[in-house]
Protein backbone atom coordinates (compact mmCIF):
# COMPACT_ATOMS: atom_id res chain seq x y z
CA UNK A 1 0.00 0.00 0.00
CA UNK A 2 1.21 3.50 -0.95
CA UNK A 3 1.71 5.88 1.63
CA UNK A 4 -0.25 8.41 -0.18
CA UNK A 5 -2.89 5.73 0.46
CA UNK A 6 -2.73 5.08 4.25
CA UNK A 7 -2.75 9.06 4.10
CA UNK A 8 -5.48 9.27 2.78
CA UNK A 9 -7.57 6.66 4.86
CA UNK A 10 -6.19 7.96 8.02
CA UNK A 11 -7.76 11.36 7.61
CA UNK A 12 -11.62 9.74 6.63
CA UNK A 13 -12.63 10.58 9.52
CA UNK A 14 -11.79 14.60 9.18
CA UNK A 15 -11.91 15.31 5.66
CA UNK A 16 -15.78 14.69 4.70
CA UNK A 17 -16.16 17.07 7.42
CA UNK A 18 -14.80 20.08 4.95
CA UNK A 19 -17.66 19.08 2.74
CA UNK A 20 -20.20 20.42 5.12
CA UNK A 21 -18.23 23.55 6.53
CA UNK A 22 -20.65 26.50 6.19
CA UNK A 23 -17.57 28.44 4.66
CA UNK A 24 -17.65 26.10 1.94
CA UNK A 25 -20.59 25.23 1.16
CA UNK A 26 -21.35 28.70 0.90
CA UNK A 27 -18.52 29.74 -0.93
CA UNK A 28 -20.29 26.84 -3.81
CA UNK A 29 -23.89 27.85 -3.84
CA UNK A 30 -22.61 31.80 -3.05
CA UNK A 31 -24.89 33.36 -0.45
CA UNK A 32 -21.36 33.48 1.37
CA UNK A 33 -20.92 37.27 2.64
CA UNK A 34 -18.28 38.88 1.10
CA UNK A 35 -16.65 40.34 4.36
CA UNK A 36 -15.91 36.80 4.99
CA UNK A 37 -14.23 35.83 2.06
CA UNK A 38 -12.61 38.56 1.68
CA UNK A 39 -10.95 38.10 4.88
CA UNK A 40 -10.27 34.21 4.29
CA UNK A 41 -8.34 35.64 1.07
CA UNK A 42 -5.83 38.13 3.04
CA UNK A 43 -5.73 35.30 5.40
CA UNK A 44 -4.54 32.66 2.74
CA UNK A 45 -1.94 35.05 1.39
CA UNK A 46 0.09 35.58 4.31
CA UNK A 47 -0.12 31.59 4.72
CA UNK A 48 1.05 31.20 1.34
CA UNK A 49 4.01 33.32 1.95
CA UNK A 50 5.02 30.63 5.05
CA UNK A 51 3.81 27.87 2.40
CA UNK A 52 6.82 28.86 0.61
CA UNK A 53 8.89 29.30 3.36
CA UNK A 54 8.42 25.53 3.93
CA UNK A 55 9.65 24.65 0.13
CA UNK A 56 12.20 26.43 1.06
CA UNK A 57 13.37 24.84 4.30
CA UNK A 58 12.77 21.09 2.45
CA UNK A 59 15.07 22.35 -0.35
CA UNK A 60 17.65 23.01 2.34
CA UNK A 61 17.78 19.70 3.10
CA UNK A 62 18.57 17.57 -0.05
CA UNK A 63 21.66 17.54 -2.28
CA UNK A 64 19.10 15.51 -5.13
CA UNK A 65 19.28 17.49 -8.20
CA UNK A 66 16.15 16.20 -8.83
CA UNK A 67 14.47 17.15 -5.60
CA UNK A 68 16.24 20.69 -5.46
CA UNK A 69 14.62 21.13 -8.66
CA UNK A 70 10.89 19.88 -7.62
CA UNK A 71 11.49 22.18 -4.40
CA UNK A 72 12.73 25.05 -6.94
CA UNK A 73 9.66 24.50 -9.36
CA UNK A 74 7.00 24.48 -6.48
CA UNK A 75 8.54 27.39 -5.11
CA UNK A 76 8.73 29.32 -8.14
CA UNK A 77 4.70 28.07 -8.94
CA UNK A 78 3.24 29.55 -5.57
CA UNK A 79 4.96 32.75 -6.10
CA UNK A 80 3.51 33.04 -9.77
CA UNK A 81 0.13 31.81 -8.30
CA UNK A 82 0.32 34.67 -5.88
CA UNK A 83 1.39 37.22 -8.05
CA UNK A 84 -0.55 36.48 -10.97
CA UNK A 85 -3.83 35.60 -9.50
CA UNK A 86 -4.34 35.74 -5.87
CA UNK A 87 -2.99 39.35 -5.70
CA UNK A 88 -5.25 40.85 -8.83
CA UNK A 89 -8.22 38.41 -7.24
CA UNK A 90 -8.06 40.02 -3.66
CA UNK A 91 -7.97 43.67 -5.96
CA UNK A 92 -10.45 42.73 -8.02
CA UNK A 93 -12.82 41.89 -4.48
CA UNK A 94 -11.60 45.53 -3.10
CA UNK A 95 -8.97 44.66 -1.03
CA UNK A 96 -6.54 47.57 -1.02
CA UNK A 97 -2.86 47.98 -0.92
CA UNK A 98 -3.05 48.83 2.34
CA UNK A 99 -5.23 46.46 3.65
CA UNK A 100 -2.59 43.63 2.02
CA UNK A 101 0.58 45.09 3.82
CA UNK A 102 -1.13 45.74 6.75
CA UNK A 103 -2.17 42.00 7.41
CA UNK A 104 -1.53 39.91 10.32
CA UNK A 105 -1.83 36.09 10.48
CA UNK A 106 -4.03 35.10 13.03
CA UNK A 107 -3.31 32.78 15.67
CA UNK A 108 -5.09 29.87 14.01
CA UNK A 109 -2.99 30.56 10.91
CA UNK A 110 0.68 31.10 12.84
CA UNK A 111 -0.15 27.61 14.85
CA UNK A 112 -0.88 25.50 11.39
CA UNK A 113 2.60 27.28 9.10
CA UNK A 114 4.24 27.09 12.40
CA UNK A 115 3.84 23.53 13.23
CA UNK A 116 4.42 22.78 8.94
CA UNK A 117 7.83 24.76 9.90
CA UNK A 118 9.34 23.07 12.89
CA UNK A 119 8.01 19.38 11.20
CA UNK A 120 10.35 20.34 7.58
CA UNK A 121 13.33 21.76 9.81
CA UNK A 122 13.50 19.09 12.32
CA UNK A 123 12.71 16.13 10.36
CA UNK A 124 13.69 15.35 6.93
CA UNK A 125 12.58 16.31 3.52
CA UNK A 126 9.57 13.29 3.53
CA UNK A 127 8.09 15.05 6.98
CA UNK A 128 8.36 18.30 5.38
CA UNK A 129 6.54 17.32 2.13
CA UNK A 130 3.76 15.58 3.69
CA UNK A 131 2.65 18.46 5.71
CA UNK A 132 3.13 20.75 2.40
CA UNK A 133 0.89 17.87 0.53
CA UNK A 134 -1.75 18.28 3.01
CA UNK A 135 -2.99 21.56 2.02
CA UNK A 136 -2.49 20.90 -1.55
CA UNK A 137 -4.63 17.84 -1.81
CA UNK A 138 -7.41 18.99 0.36
CA UNK A 139 -8.28 21.84 -1.79
CA UNK A 140 -7.90 19.74 -4.40
CA UNK A 141 -10.57 17.18 -2.37
CA UNK A 142 -12.72 20.24 -1.82
CA UNK A 143 -13.06 21.80 -5.32
CA UNK A 144 -13.58 18.70 -7.24
CA UNK A 145 -16.32 17.08 -4.78
CA UNK A 146 -18.05 20.54 -4.11
CA UNK A 147 -18.00 21.56 -7.87
CA UNK A 148 -19.73 18.07 -8.45
CA UNK A 149 -22.47 18.74 -6.11
CA UNK A 150 -22.76 22.61 -7.14
CA UNK A 151 -21.55 22.56 -10.71
CA UNK A 152 -22.26 26.73 -11.48
CA UNK A 153 -19.83 27.08 -8.67
CA UNK A 154 -17.26 28.12 -10.92
CA UNK A 155 -19.50 30.91 -12.66
CA UNK A 156 -19.96 32.82 -9.37
CA UNK A 157 -19.37 36.24 -9.83
CA UNK A 158 -17.10 36.23 -6.26
CA UNK A 159 -16.33 32.76 -5.75
CA UNK A 160 -16.17 31.46 -9.02
CA UNK A 161 -12.20 31.79 -9.71
CA UNK A 162 -11.68 30.09 -6.42
CA UNK A 163 -13.04 27.11 -7.73
CA UNK A 164 -11.93 26.88 -11.05
CA UNK A 165 -8.30 27.50 -10.50
CA UNK A 166 -8.71 24.90 -7.63
CA UNK A 167 -10.45 22.09 -10.06
CA UNK A 168 -7.78 23.48 -13.26
CA UNK A 169 -5.77 20.13 -14.77
CA UNK A 170 -2.68 22.34 -14.23
CA UNK A 171 -3.23 22.60 -10.31
CA UNK A 172 -4.59 19.05 -10.28
CA UNK A 173 -0.57 18.03 -11.88
CA UNK A 174 0.83 20.01 -9.40
CA UNK A 175 -1.20 17.78 -6.68
CA UNK A 176 -0.42 14.39 -8.35
CA UNK A 177 3.51 15.21 -8.52
CA UNK A 178 3.30 16.32 -4.85
CA UNK A 179 1.24 12.57 -4.46
CA UNK A 180 3.88 10.96 -6.24
CA UNK A 181 7.16 12.57 -4.56
CA UNK A 182 5.63 11.01 -1.46
CA UNK A 183 5.17 8.09 -2.48
CA UNK A 184 8.71 8.12 -4.65
CA UNK A 185 10.54 8.93 -1.20
CA UNK A 186 8.56 6.72 1.12
CA UNK A 187 8.85 3.79 -1.13
CA UNK A 188 11.45 2.25 1.54
CA UNK A 189 9.98 3.74 4.84
CA UNK A 190 9.38 1.45 8.02
CA UNK A 191 5.97 1.30 9.42
CA UNK A 192 7.40 3.04 12.77
CA UNK A 193 8.28 6.25 10.14
CA UNK A 194 5.10 5.84 7.86
CA UNK A 195 3.11 6.36 11.26
CA UNK A 196 4.99 9.32 12.18
CA UNK A 197 4.17 10.89 8.66
CA UNK A 198 0.39 9.82 9.44
CA UNK A 199 0.30 11.73 12.52
CA UNK A 200 2.03 14.79 10.57
CA UNK A 201 -0.93 14.43 8.02
CA UNK A 202 -3.12 14.03 10.01
CA UNK A 203 -2.67 17.17 11.93
CA UNK A 204 -2.19 19.35 9.30
CA UNK A 205 -5.79 18.35 8.18
CA UNK A 206 -7.09 19.24 11.69
CA UNK A 207 -5.45 22.56 11.25
CA UNK A 208 -6.71 23.27 7.99
CA UNK A 209 -10.21 22.80 9.54
CA UNK A 210 -9.27 25.72 11.98
CA UNK A 211 -8.24 27.60 9.35
CA UNK A 212 -11.68 26.97 7.53
CA UNK A 213 -13.15 28.04 11.46
CA UNK A 214 -11.03 31.06 11.83
CA UNK A 215 -12.16 32.46 8.03
CA UNK A 216 -16.20 31.38 8.64
CA UNK A 217 -15.93 33.50 12.00
CA UNK A 218 -13.34 36.29 10.56
CA UNK A 219 -10.71 35.03 13.48
CA UNK A 220 -13.51 35.80 16.38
Amino acid sequence: MKLSERLYTAVQDIWPDYLNHPFVVQMADGSLPLEKFRYYMLQDYVYLRDYIKIFAACLEKTDDFQLVRFFSDNIAAVLDETERVHVPYMKRLGITNEEISAVEPHIDNCSYTHYMYTEAQTGNVLSGLTALLNCSWTYDYISENMVKKYPDAPLHENYGQWFAGYISPEYKQTNTDLINMVDHLSADVSDKDAEKLIQIFKKCSEYEMHFWNMAYSMGK
